[in-house]
């Protein structure tokens, strides 16, 4: 065979790359009949193949004839198909490593969750983070509580990477994924005076509240504006302890008040007038959305579809 100036110069054209794989095929299956199972094409077809990728690289790489039995490859031939083998060896390690990449995130995760997230139903945060450990050994896991407010600034500032809020409003730049919904009541310590029967909105509301000092949801922004006297209590817990002492009244998500009205600490005022829902969501900046990171969290969450009675 004549030779050719052609040569594999610059880029492996995908035509290239089909040729190649027609002659590994051939060399494995030992010859161009035995070959057609395998590519699923025709022994004419083969052989045009072959022929293209001799003429592209100018050498002459097998003996072939009419017969299943007459194939053999020329010094050519056989150092081309040792070059393939070494290529797809450095193709297996490439997905390998790949796969590691994916497999094995790296670097820090900054999760910013509020204040009473352990004690949210619908949200397991211990079998969350098992997950994210076992999913991603390798992942630095930076776990921080905040008052309600600060959740999103917190993300917005770059100092946590995602988390779980109430979303009252939608900031531009921040994305958000609804989760559930949770009900708050207003309560009181038992012994209160707000506790006996039939006390009316007006003698409720004079009472002295245990509230954030943040613009609060704006579902509930409305019941807030009921009560002149307030006294600040930005974290759950905080507004919890406020409460209990006897001396103030205020708003409750009913999971964290549920196991104080078991046990006659705590008591519903009007639960009928003064109730409120929460929509929690995960959140994120915009831009974060699809590091893999964040979706990994995201992915890790799963919601139990547990009511929480007032």
């Amino acid at each position: 065979m004549a030779k050719s100036t052609q040569s594999l110069s610059g880029r492996l054209s995908d035509m290239d790359l089909r040729l190649l794989r027609v002659f590994r095929e051939v060399v494995q299956a030992g010859g161009l009949a035995p070959a057609e199972v395998a590519l699923n094409i025709n022994r004419s077809t083969i052989s045009v193949h072959l022929s293209d990728l001799e003429t592209r690289l100018g050498m002459q790489l097998c003996i072939r004839s009419r017969g299943r039995a007459d194939f053999k490859l020329t010094p050519e031939g056989e150092s081309l198909y040792q070059a393939i083998l070494e290529l797809d060896g450095h193709l297996a390690t490439f997905k390998s490593q790949v796969n590691a990449i994916q497999s094995q995130l790296t670097g820090k995760l900054r999760v910013i969750l509020p204040d009473d997230a352990l004690a949210m139903p619908q949200l397991d945060l211990p079998a969350t983070i098992a997950r994210l450990r076992e999913r991603a050994p390798q992942l630095q896991l930076d776990i921080q509580l905040a008052a309600p407010h600060e959740l999103e600034l917190e993300i917005l500032a770059g100092r946590a990477d995602v988390g779980i809020n109430p979303l009252h409003s939608r900031r531009p730049g921040l994305s958000y994924q609804p989760l559930f919904s949770h009900q708050s009541l207003l309560y009181a310590a038992a012994g209160h005076p707000c506790t006996v029967v039939d006390t009316d909105d007006e003698r409720i509301t004079q009472q002295e509240l245990a509230a954030p000092d943040h613009a609060v949801l704006s579902g509930a922004a409305h019941l807030y504006r009921l009560f002149p006297n307030k006294s600040i209590a930005n974290h759950m817990a905080a507004r919890l302890a406020m409460i209990l002492s006897g001396k103030f009244i205020g708003f409750l998500p009913t999971y964290l008040a549920e196991e104080y009205v078991r046990n006659e600490q705590l008591a519903a005022l009007r639960p009928e007038r003064f109730c409120y829902q929460i929509q929690n969501a995960i959140t994120c900046k915009s831009s974060a959305v699809k590091q893999p990171a964040v979706q990994l969290f995201t992915t890790s969450i799963r919601i139990h579809d547990s009511h929480v009675k007032p």
